[in-house]
């Protein structure tokens, strides 16, 4: 994943070849926006393979037998899961950075960076709220081919809801939204908000569910 994520912003390089007149605000925001799509991907499929690759590798039935609470094992995933995208995160920003450096990209100075920065990573989180449903789905299959599939699936729902004007209302558009308009309506953050506890309360009720079986 951290190899994926270190070249697929390099494709920065060849719209960029020349970009002596190209200011770091334009390129970054151009950047970033295009490679949000790309976390949704990739946080779905971390997600999916943290929580699948218990059952494909049948170490479910220990983890159930441990005399830990599953709220706490369940926890500990998502919590490592979000401290290994925000580092996918930082990879790719790093990347783009170093590409608009090499690249003499002008006008840029360490506000417009960090300021770029943050709000990438405040889009990030947003998408890994959203991946929690790839989570869920992952126990609820106890597999992780059904939520690749859903990223498939995903791809195609981003495109329709760009295009017929709903990403403010499609869970896996909205994080794209607050990187390229500055902030998200009432409505959006609605959505993210029930998609995240829907996903993490669902795969906390799995994992109950599983040990009293």
């Amino acid at each position: 994943m951290a190899a994926a994520f270190s070249v697929l912003p390099a494709m920065a390089l060849i719209k960029y070849t020349s970009a002596a007149e190209v200011e770091w605000n334009v390129y970054l925001s151009d950047i970033l926006t295009t490679f949000s799509a790309v976390l949704i991907i990739g946080f779905a499929f971390t997600t999916c393979w943290a929580f699948g690759r218990e059952y494909t590798d049948k170490t479910i039935s220990d983890l159930l037998v441990k005399p830990v609470s599953k709220l706490k094992i369940a926890t500990a995933k998502f919590a490592a899961i979000t401290l290994w995208n925000i580092l996918l995160t930082v990879i790719i920003f790093a990347v783009v950075v170093i590409i608009g450096a090499f690249v003499g990209v002008t006008g840029g100075n360490i506000d417009i960076i960090l300021r770029h920065f943050l709000m990438f990573l405040a889009t990030a989180i947003l998408t890994m709220c959203v991946s929690t449903i790839s989570a869920f789905l992952a126990n609820l299959t106890r597999g992780y081919l059904a939520p690749i599939g859903l990223i498939f699936l995903i791809v195609v729902i981003v495109n329709v809801a760009v295009n017929v004007g709903l990403s403010a209302y499609v869970p896996w558009t909205i994080p794209g939204l607050l990187l390229s308009e500055g902030s998200l309506k009432p409505i959006s953050a609605a959505i993210l908000l029930l998609t995240a506890i829907g996903g993490f309360a669902g795969t906390v009720a799995w994992w109950r569910y599983r040990e009293q079986q």
